[in-house]
Parts: structure tokens; C-alpha cells; sequence
């Protein structure tokens, strides 16, 4: 390996340990601080303020990169349309459950989900796109279902946090798999997307009387402006990785997000009970081993 490939490949880990601390922990902070204690803003309002404040900014860092023929090329594609719609639809239903997570103390629900987004892609690879896992990823997908099962008698409940967050996620990187579109002006299009819905809660809000952003209140106003680029840095980072890393790499790091948000959710105080550890550490072991088997073939093929 050349010098310039050590420094692509360390510039590489850089974005990349970059993006998924902030993930699994900036954002929760974040979150945390808009949803309880002085302001308490809704979890609707939260997610409204995504795609407000997530449009302009994308939309400026297209125009500044030259790229707003991309974003016009996708604009223009019925079928693309069709298929941002369905990605559209999950990024919403992911970021929700995670506000909402947040805003209810249940952080730890939301680390779970994470933690089993890889095996869920795998599981969906498997259903969808008719791929074939090994026998340890087999084995490890079924380590969770048994877990989450368990859970789900112990609490008389399903973790539907962890659930929404774990499929919404995995079919999310399913259809955005599918479409031909880069990240950032396929990201573009799904808030253009989902404006008019956002839109409609504003409104909601207003008329209620439960829009906290009318408040007037500078540091709240600042903060909730900030929400644009609490989505948009971390792609930004994320892509320059995976530019420069290897996929297994990338994949080795993306525990660190749900690492980050466990933490946090003890931080905060969010009881863990021994049945939820108990599913934790079955989960870890499964992720241990799926992991291992994704070296070992990484290896194998050179």
C-alpha cells in the first residue's frame, strides 16, 4: 500500500468513526435536549423540522457542487419517482420511531433495532433478492428472532421501537439499493417528497397551539434550525467513507452508532432490566459471530 492509499484509507476512517459517533450520539443529544425538560417540543415538530431545515441546505449543496442536473434527471424519472416514494415512506417511519424513542425514554429500544439492522439486511437479502447466507448468518438471524421473542413474552409486548426501527431502516437500504440515484440528491428528492406532508403537520401544530418554534425563544429557535444539518453532515461524512474503505470496514463500524445510543440511555437513566440485558448480549453474540463470518469470507476472497 502507497503512501496516498494510507492517507485515503485513514481520511476514510476518520469520516467514517465520524458519522457514526454522531449518529449514536450528537443526535440523541440533540433530540434529548428539544424533547424533554424546558421545551419539550413534539415529536411530529421534530420530524417536520428534518425535512424544513434538511431541504434548503441539500438543495444548496447541490447547486454549490454543480449537481442539479442529477436532482432534475431523478425529478423527471416516473419510475424513480415511484421508487423515493417508498423509500420516502420508511425514512419517515424510521426517524419517527427514533424521535419518539428519544422523547420516551427509550433510547435503549432504539439501540436494539440498530443493533439488529445488519441481520435484518441480511434476512431481507435472503427473502427479496433471493441471496444465499452462510450457515453462521443463518444461525445468527435466528439467535435474534429467539431473542426478540423472548423479549416480547417477558414484556407482554412487542419492542415495536426496536422492530420499526430495525425493518424501516433494513427495507430502506433495500429500495435505496434499487434506485440508480447518488445518496445526496436521491436524499433531496425524498424530502421534496415528503414537504407536503410536513407541511400539513406545521399546520396541524399551529392550529393547536403546540408549535414550540413560535416561542420565539433564540436558543430553541437556533437549535431546532440546526436539525438540517444534524442529518446532512453525517451523510456527507458517511459517503467520503465509503468512498475510501473497504465495505467490511464500514460495516465493523456501523456498531458504534447503537454502542453510542446504549450508553446514552443509561446515561439518562433508562432502567435495563436483566431480560432486556439477556437480549442484548444474545444479540452481541449474534452480531460477534455474523461479523467474524463477514471477515473470514473478506479474507477467503483476497
Amino acid at each position: 500500500m502507497n503512501a496516498e492509499q494510507q492517507h485515503s484509507g485513514r481520511a476514510g476512517l476518520a469520516y467514517g468513526l465520524a458519522a457514526y459517533a454522531w449518529w449514536g450520539s450528537a443526535v440523541p443529544i440533540y433530540l434529548h435536549a428539544l424533547s424533554q425538560g424546558t421545551w419539550s417540543a413534539d415529536p411530529m415538530e421534530l420530524l417536520a423540522q428534518r425535512v424544513w431545515f434538511g431541504l434548503p441546505l441539500v438543495l444548496g449543496l447541490l447547486a454549490l457542487r454543480g449537481r442539479m442536473g442529477e436532482l432534475r434527471a431523478a425529478l423527471g424519472d416516473r419510475r424513480m419517482l415511484g421508487t423515493l416514494l417508498v423509500s420516502s415512506a420508511l425514512l419517515v417511519a424510521n426517524w419517527f420511531a427514533f424521535i419518539w424513542a428519544v422523547g420516551n425514554d427509550r433510547l435503549l429500544d432504539s439501540s436494539l433495532g440498530y443493533y439488529l439492522n445488519p441481520l435484518v439486511s441480511v434476512a431481507l437479502g435472503m427473502l427479496v433478492l433471493g441471496e444465499r447466507p452462510r450457515r453462521l448468518q443463518l444461525a445468527a438471524i435466528g439467535m435474534c428472532v429467539v431473542a426478540v421473542a423472548w423479549l416480547t413474552y417477558q414484556r407482554g409486548s412487542l419492542p415495536w421501537v426496536a422492530v420499526t426501527v430495525a425493518l424501516s431502516f433494513g427495507m430502506y437500504g433495500l429500495v435505496r439499493k434499487r434506485a440508480t440515484v447518488k445518496p445526496m440528491p436521491g436524499l433531496c428528492v425524498e424530502l421534496i417528497i415528503l414537504l407536503p406532508l410536513m407541511a400539513g403537520i406545521y399546520a396541524a401544530l399551529f392550529s393547536a397551539g403546540r408549535a414550540e418554534i413560535l416561542d420565539g425563544r433564540p436558543v430553541q429557535m437556533g437549535l431546532m434550525a440546526l436539525s438540517g444539518v444534524m442529518i446532512v453532515v453525517p451523510l456527507l461524512w458517511f459517503a467520503a467513507a465509503a468512498h475510501r474503505l473497504r465495505l467490511a470496514t464500514l460495516g465493523m463500524l456501523q456498531y458504534i452508532g447503537p454502542s453510542g445510543q446504549f450508553l446514552l440511555a443509561l446515561y439518562y437513566g433508562e432502567a435495563l432490566n436483566r431480560h432486556t440485558l439477556a437480549t442484548f448480549v444474545v444479540i452481541w453474540i449474534a452480531l460477534g459471530l455474523y461479523s467474524w463470518d463477514a471477515w473470514r469470507g473478506t479474507r477467503g476472497t483476497g
